[in-house]
């Protein structure tokens, strides 16, 4: 019976050993009446301990998958006895067929990549008075609500326009994309309502693009590290995807970059404002050099720009987009990280000869974006809503952040070091040698505080292991104690020897 077994994986080496069995069970391939081998001779092939075996054993038992007798061992229950789902009077119906077992139907690559990790992680409970420092998204707004519920009821009550319950143009309400390019100008970016396309948040942006462009064994460069959405995209599409090597203080190699664009890459994607996960800010004199360096090779430039209004020291860097003049830059914008996660509205804008086809295949994705969201989004921007709740949390972030650094500062463990981001909503911290940040994870939910850890982040293994700490949708009060508390866990991990194949208790592992 083949089993793998990740050890590099925070999810418990029992549950993966019991989710692998009940695959097999389920797909028909261990047909009821089959044996189990012993818990013994399993845990001495998997090298394991026995009460781990032991442990995924009492699991499926639990599940009425199978069933143990004394001199017999451990058996595979038949699918009319088990508990697991069963319909009233199924036994009674031996002719009914099994249920569906779809995974060997799945097209290539739709199991996911890179980020599935995150995704076990977040289907697992975490306790109720953990702090958290994960999923990337702005901090809920009560006044914000107020706002545009506000709108809402004045599209539908006073408003009496009748296209906001048809279909828009597939490249969204011309207005709206008019009122975006007068958004994108004051950071002086030019370019005109035919070159947007509203699309269903960045991440669809990004998609469409990888749709468009890419074809199976093409090349797209990234900054190390980069948002591990992108990254899984553009592996879906059929790309391989190098990281772009970075210097000591984090800044793009240029060097590195220019011996890397001699290889036809189809394009390089970066985030230069507040970059996820490490908050950098790439400097103007880099912008420009990138921008140039992909004239010369003739790449584009692929720039998602989530973050750069939220700003907390100096003047704003203007995007590599507003110093493109001969149509080089493909430009993602959003509002999910000034208003919300489910504010699925954001925008392309790209040169013409690329906007009619990512209109083409945004056509095929969905037909276009949602029409109230679309008229929500134009009126939250018209009447200024957007620019207020920018003002306001640009603000209590950069307070939040202050507190954070403070926090590390004051309960670090020697070897963890970070870098104070100058805007954006993460921390991105590096953890002492020994420490690994997915292991981390359990550990650091014990103490009840999680995290992001570092490694899907990057396009290719990393040399050290990070976590990407959120510290703008932690309440003032709590960011203190959850740093505390994730100090106290890497100390534990430091000074004490775990057995990290045993199972824990219930509800402790993270959502990250």
């Amino acid at each position: 019976m083949n089993i793998s077994i990740d050890r590099d994986s925070p999810v418990p080496i029992y549950r993966q050993i019991k989710r692998q069995i009940r695959d097999k069970i389920d797909a028909g391939l261990l047909a009821p009446g089959f044996r189990l081998p012993p818990e013994r001779k399993l845990a001495e092939l998997l090298a394991v301990n026995r009460s781990t075996v032991l442990s995924a054993y009492d699991e499926l038992k639990a599940e009425g998958a199978v069933e143990s007798y004394v001199g017999r061992g451990t058996i595979v229950r038949s699918s009319e006895r088990r508990d697991n789902g069963e319909r009233p009077h199924e036994a009674e119906r031996p002719s009914a067929p099994a249920p569906l077992y779809w995974k060997p139907l799945l097209a290539p690559g739709a199991g996911g990549g890179g980020s599935s990790l995150i995704r076990d992680l977040l289907a697992l409970p975490k306790r109720p008075d953990a702090v958290s420092f994960g999923v990337g998204v702005p901090a809920p707004d009560e006044e914000l609500k107020a706002e545009l519920a506000d709108i809402a009821g004045k599209l539908f009550r006073e408003g009496g326009d009748e296209s906001t319950l048809l279909h828009s143009p597939v490249e969204g309400f011309a207005s709206l994309r008019q009122t975006l390019c007068e958004r994108m100008s004051r950071s002086g970016i030019r370019t005109t309502k035919e070159e947007v396309l509203v699309v269903s948040g960045a991440q669809q942006g990004l998609d469409l693009i990888a749709r468009t462009l890419l074809s199976r064994g093409d090349c797209v460069l990234v900054e190390e590290p980069t948002y591990f959405s992108a990254l899984e995209t553009f592996r879906a599409a059929g790309a391989d995807v190098i990281g772009i090597p970075a210097d000591a203080d984090g800044r793009l190699r240029l060097d590195a970059l220019e011996a890397m664009l001699r290889y036809r890459p189809k394009f390089v994607y970066v985030i230069p404002s507040y970059q996820n996960p490490s908050g950098r800010l790439m400097d103007a004199s880099t912008r420009e050099a990138l921008l140039h360096l992909a004239y010369r090779h003739r790449t584009p430039i692929v720039e998602e720009d989530p973050y750069s209004a939220l700003g907390y020291e100096g003047a704003p860097l203007p995007p590599i987009k507003a110093m493109d003049l001969y149509d080089h830059v493909v430009y993602v914008g959003t509002f999910s990280k000034l208003i919300g996660p489910g504010f699925r509205v954001g925008w392309i804008a790209a040169p013409r000869q690329l906007a009619k086809p990512l209109a083409a295949m945004k056509q095929i994705a969905d037909l276009h974006t949602g029409s109230i969201a679309q008229k929500l989004a134009e009126s939250a921007l018209r009447e200024g809503v957007v620019d207020r709740q920018t003002d306001k949390i640009r603000v209590a972030y950069r307070e939040k952040r202050d507190e954070i650094v403070s926090a590390l500062k004051q309960y670090a463990v020697p070897g963890m070091s970070w870098e104070t981001p100058k805007g954006g909503l993460f921390v991105w911290v590096r953890l002492p040698d020994g420490v690994n940040g997915s292991g981390l994870a359990v550990r650091a939910s014990d103490r009840g505080v999680d995290y992001i850890p570092g490694t899907p982040f990057f396009a290719d293994p990393p040399h050290a292991d990070y976590i990407r700490l959120n510290f703008a949708c932690v309440d003032m009060g709590r960011i203190r104690e959850g740093v505390r508390r994730l100090c106290a866990a890497v100390q534990d991990v430091l000074g004490e020897e775990r057995p990290d194949d045993l199972p824990g208790e219930p509800g402790t592992i993270p959502i990250v």
